[in-house]
């Protein structure tokens, strides 16, 4: 049972359709693992669609009906849930619903001792990156800040940092006035899912002499 979950606004966003993809894929993976939060989003879907039903009706303009016809045909965007081809992923983390079926994904990359990520291939909106990352159990990852927003789903193993425990399933939605020092819990190694909007910044000594080999 996830413990913790996305930011009420957020999921929100996600309900209307005006999160951006990348975000939209780590709430949908989220989704997956959480029946409250589907939960949420289902309310928040249906409340919106009673606001349109009371919403009065206007005219279509001048042309929409040979608009829409000479569209019929064309790729329609992706989705972020649904997916028909298979993932790399598969062979790490199975789901019932696997959220990132359909993306392409890059090779493991060394960011440092016991840390490597993997790029997942979204396309770019609104300054988000999105990538997976896998850490060793007992790994301690320095401060960090981030210039923007970083929301993160775990997909297998744990971290612990100031706001808890997160294992599988929970969520980590934080932005640029959130400060943590994640461990890697012990026993498994700890996949997530991120969607990164700006910069880390590592603060501390340390952190400040590692900061120009990181490279996320």
């Amino acid at each position: 049972m996830s413990r913790h979950h996305p930011k009420n606004s957020t999921l929100a966003e996600f309900a209307a359709g005006t999160l951006d993809e990348g975000r939209s894929l780590v709430v949908a993976t989220h989704l997956t693992m959480c029946g409250q939060c589907r939960e949420f989003v289902s309310a928040m879907e249906e409340a919106g669609g009673q606001m349109l039903d009371a919403v009065e009706p206007v005219a279509m303009r001048e042309g929409a009906l040979a608009l829409a016809m000479a569209r019929i045909g064309q790729e329609a965007p992706r989705a972020p849930t649904a997916r028909a081809k298979p993932s790399p992923l598969a062979a790490v983390w199975q789901p019932e619903q696997n959220s990132l079926l359909g993306y392409d994904l890059g090779p493991w990359r060394w960011v440092s001792p016991g840390l490597h990520y993997r790029a997942v291939m979204v396309p770019a909106g609104d300054d988000t990156r999105v990538f997976m990352l896998k850490a060793k159990p007992g790994l301690k990852i320095p401060e960090h800040r981030h210039t923007g927003t970083e929301l993160t789903c775990v997909l297998a193993g744990a971290f612990i940092h100031e706001g808890g425990r997160y294992g599988a399933g929970d969520c980590d939605d934080a932005d640029q006035d959130d400060g943590h020092s994640p461990v890697i819990d012990e026993g498994e190694v700890c996949i997530c899912l991120v969607a990164m909007q700006g910069d880390i910044r590592l603060t501390g000594f340390f952190g400040r002499m590692i900061q120009p080999l990181i490279r996320i």
